[in-house]
């Protein structure tokens, strides 16, 4: 008869402490993310159940799937882009006699908190809304939980994903600005610590399209926003429309940063559109 794995097996395998494992897996303590997904993952491997009893307790006759969004005030803007999606999910869901319920997260909600609301709405899949965290992924997925991730493609070779090409997406609307005859380009972007692809394909798509057109981009053309720092921010878009040549176009990361980077260019008594172009990809 085979052995149950038991937190030591964990704990020996990944080279942590028992009480390390035991944390990650009742979603406790301050731990890393990384030592979070080895210990989950281990699990997973070792065949370790996690939270079976409450999977166990579930009605197995409830059709429903939940859908997680994030209701931090940072992604606040992001809802109406959002909204459309959700409806659709319902509608489909509802074809196939699911019925779809809405769990607010937040990075102040600990995994285990979202893995006790999963649970007790007797859901049997989770949709995961623009938001990603991979040990609560891997803890809802060994437990027979499947996740598919929407709008967020960091975990494409791991779960379940529906991506946006945000690479192409970039590349075409950066080509839109050169088709209207724009050549000084700068592009402003921020850290997006939760979604750090969407920084690189966006950056990439919009070099591309520059490359291929034979426009540089110059350092001083790409600007980096802090959401703290915008006095800092400010002289450095000062000194770069004081430039000869300054920009007549701004790529933004997305919605947000661009109606920042606007509010900014009004104090200095910029019109947009009259004296800049804009393009967002959301």
């Amino acid at each position: 008869m085979t052995k149950k794995p038991t937190l030591k097996d964990i704990a020996e395998k990944i080279g942590v402490s028992v009480s390390t494992v035991s944390m990650v897996i009742h979603g406790k303590g301050r731990i890393t993310n990384e030592t979070r997904e080895r210990v989950l993952q281990c699990a997973i491997d070792l065949g370790y159940p996690i939270h079976q009893r409450k999977r166990e307790m579930m009605n197995n006759d409830n059709n429903v799937v939940a859908i997680l969004f994030s209701i931090d005030e940072k992604w606040g803007f992001i809802w109406e882009f959002l909204r459309p999606v959700i409806e659709e999910i319902d509608t489909s869901m509802g074809e196939a006699n699911y019925t779809t319920v809405i769990i607010p997260i937040s990075e102040n909600i600990d995994n285990e908190t979202i893995i006790n609301r999963i649970v007790d709405s007797g859901a049997k899949a989770v949709v995961a809304l623009h938001f990603g965290n991979a040990s609560l992924f891997l803890n809802l997925e060994q437990n027979s939980i499947p996740v598919i991730l929407v709008m967020n493609n960091d975990f494409q070779d791991r779960f379940h994903s529906i991506c946006s090409d945000d690479f192409q997406g970039a590349y075409e609307g950066t080509r839109h600005l050169i088709e209207q005859g724009h050549t000084k380009i700068a592009y402003v972007d921020t850290i997006r610590p939760d979604l750090p692809r969407l920084l690189h394909d966006r950056f990439y798509g919009f070099r591309k399209a520059l490359a291929e057109n034979n426009i540089s981009l110059p350092k001083d053309f790409s600007l980096r926003y802090g959401f703290e720092q915008e006095t800092e921010f400010l002289e450095k878009l000062k000194l770069l429309l004081d430039k000869e040549e300054p920009p007549t176009a701004f790529f933004c990361l997305d919605d947000e940063l661009a109606s920042r980077v606007i509010q900014l260019l009004n104090k200095l008594e910029k019109r947009i559109p009259e004296d800049f172009s804009f393009i967002a990809p959301g």
